[in-house]
This record gives C-alpha cells, sequence and structure tokens, in this order.
C-alpha cells in the first residue's frame, strides 16, 4: 500500500496525543456517516482495521461511502493513492493543520 501508510503509521506511533486526536478524527467521520467506531488503540492495528471496513464497504458498494467521503473532504487529487489511502491521508492531513493552529 505504498510509502504513504508507514509514514502516517510510523507518526501516530511516536506521539500518543497525535493518534488519540487522529483516531477521534476518523471515528467522528465514520460515526458521522453510520459507521461503527473503530476501537482499537494501537496505530498499526487500527489502520488496518480502518482500511478493512473500508474495503469492505467498497466491495459491498455501501452508500454509507459517499457520506463518509464527503464528510471526510476527500478531494479527487487524494484519491491518487487510491480510496482507501486517500480517506486515510485526508484526514492525517486535516489533523496536521488542526495540530498547527
Amino acid at each position: 500500500m505504498s510509502d504513504l501508510l508507514p509514514q502516517i503509521q510510523e507518526k501516530l506511533e511516536s506521539r500518543h496525543h497525535v493518534f488519540t486526536i487522529y483516531k477521534n478524527q476518523v471515528n467522528k467521520d465514520l460515526e458521522r456517516s453510520g459507521f461503527e467506531a473503530i476501537e482499537e488503540n494501537n496505530p498499526k492495528e487500527f489502520l488496518m482495521e480502518l482500511a478493512s471496513l473500508l474495503n469492505e464497504a467498497i466491495e459491498e458498494s455501501n452508500p454509507k461511502l459517499q457520506q463518509l467521503y464527503y464528510l471526510a473532504d476527500v478531494q479527487e487529487r487524494h484519491l491518487q493513492h487510491g480510496i482507501i489511502l486517500g480517506f486515510i491521508n485526508r484526514e492525517w492531513i486535516k489533523i496536521q493543520f488542526r495540530l498547527r493552529q
């Protein structure tokens, strides 16, 4: 899955508070879209569970997926890495912006 995922995972593992903010952001968008929140407290496991959930939604053509991408503000340019990485990357970009303020 590209080198983007390991980079994000490394950054989430290096600082627990950053992972907590990321997890909260992702779960907020998941729940607002009708998906269940992901409870994993380990960055690697969390990202794998998220990728699995998104993959399943894609395979089933789940209509909640469109709402999720809308809420996460995933733009076409973020989909260059693929649908799943596009979402993971966009959520990462959103919390980075918040952490810099």
